[in-house]
């Protein structure tokens, strides 16, 4: 594909990525209950479809493609991770955890504390007005051992995470930055800022959500996986993998393609190494230390999921008589129109919802897995995997059974990879073709 063809790919790139976040921010809810939704689920499997056509026709860039001269431009960045962390700041200021607001936090500190005190961390947790039990992984609750000690604000933990990481994967993919082209400046310049917009668009517009939310230390994590896959090591292919399945289950669906692409790519001995560390970290993070003790943690955690959606799928108190139920009804998520159905019958429409979400995502996966086997001969594998990736968290949190609007940081996250990914190879490309024609 010539640099005129990259171009407007890019475009492409960039118009269903501004929709996605518009739809996710600015936008939000602003065409109904019933449009909006709609319009956030194409904008995002647009973006899957335009990372998914460059394995077709963008040339794959190699370790010799890379300058790394350059690295130094971070600096540019470096504003802009840091406004996040500030207006990050004031949204905490402004809404100080109050376990009455939401129970997420609650959830880490917890057994945290717990665990800090010899205590074993899978209680009941108390809450002001209910009891329940903690429903999150290792991963999800371990990194707040950090502020429990150290007594500061526990939502510092994600929102640092998030920047450091998107910070790394930003100095990675810089090393292909080439400074003699204008046009490199211009295009990283927009994929940088908007990489970043994302994560302002929902401090800005979903601020309490933001504040009583965790959704950036998992996505932090993937941001962690997808650079290791992309660089080819085995070991932090592995504990980053294991890092994303003890922090949410949500990437287990997609195991059968992850494991496809590894041996495809990387050959058997990376994908036994890789899954060797996988399975060794799940074992020493959660299931010698806690499965042990109680084995039927899995179903408890996924139970408790199952019976917030009906609460969630009703209409509350504080709404008005006859509202639609407030998590469904703002405009995220197809939710919606499943509750819409099945209005008499709320738990038979849960139960199909999720089974409609489980299928389309196994789906997701064997279809990428014959993708990669029919045209394996010309794909560029990189964007296989992240349109892949895109493709399958769309399919997954579009159908999911409680749309809240933080869960939806976590594609968002690979929509803002996958511009600093398109930046990189488009400054690549350009390079590589000025050479190629000064050698002419």
């Amino acid at each position: 594909m010539d640099v005129t063809k990259k171009g407007i790919w890019f475009l492409l790139l960039l118009m269903f990525s501004l929709c996605e976040m518009w739809m996710w921010g600015t936008h939000h809810n602003r065409y109904g209950i019933f449009f909006s939704p709609v319009w956030f689920f194409l904008s995002s499997f647009g973006v899957s479809v335009v990372v998914l056509v460059a394995s077709y026709y963008l040339t794959e860039v190699g370790q010799s493609d890379k300058k790394y001269s350059s690295r130094w431009l971070i600096l540019a960045y470096i504003p802009a991770l840091v406004w996040l962390v500030f207006i990050g700041w004031k949204a905490f200021s402004i809404h100080p955890v109050d376990y009455n607001d939401s129970d997420i936090f609650a959830q880490v500190l917890s057994p945290s504390q717990w665990l800090l005190g010899g205590q074993y961390p899978y209680q009941d947790v108390v809450l002001p007005t209910y009891t329940m039990h903690n429903t999150y992984l290792p991963m999800q609750w371990l990194p707040f051992l950090l502020p429990v000690y150290f007594h500061f604000d526990p939502r510092w933990v994600p929102v640092v995470a998030w920047v450091l990481v998107l910070g790394l994967f930003f100095w990675d993919q810089l090393s292909s930055f080439d400074r003699k082209k204008g046009i490199s400046w211009l295009v990283w310049v927009i994929a940088g800022y908007l990489s970043v917009r994302s994560m302002f668009e929902f401090i800005q517009f979903h601020a309490f959500d933001y504040t009583v939310s965790l959704e950036m230390l998992p996505a932090a994590y993937y941001v962690l996986f997808i650079l290791a896959v992309l660089r080819g090591s085995w070991f932090w292919m592995g504990f980053t993998l294991a890092c994303c399945l003890m922090s949410r289950f949500s990437i287990v669906l997609l195991s059968p393609f992850l494991a496809y692409y590894v041996w495809q790519r990387y050959g058997f001995t990376t994908l036994w190494k890789s899954t060797s560390v996988v399975m060794a970290t799940v074992l020493v993070l959660f299931v010698l230390p806690f499965m042990t003790k109680d084995p039927s943690l899995p179903v408890k955690i996924l139970g408790n999921y199952d019976s917030g959606a009906a609460g969630e799928w009703q209409t509350h108190s504080w709404q008005e008589p006859g509202s639609e139920p407030h998590q469904l009804a703002r405009g995220f998520g197809l939710a919606i129109f499943v509750k819409k159905m099945y209005e008499y019958d709320i738990q038979d429409g849960i139960h199909h919802l999720k089974q409609l979400s489980i299928f389309l995502s196994i789906m997701t996966g064997f279809f990428l897995i014959y993708l990669y086997w029919r045209n394996k001969n010309h794909l560029n594998r990189d964007w296989l995997f992240l349109g892949g990736l895109k493709l399958y968290f769309t399919f997954f949190y579009h159908f999911v059974l409680i749309p809240y609007p933080y869960l939806f940081v976590l594609p968002l996250t690979v929509t803002a990879v996958c511009l600093v990914k398109a930046a990189s190879d488009f400054s690549a490309s350009v390079h590589w073709q000025s050479s190629k024609i000064t050698a002419s």
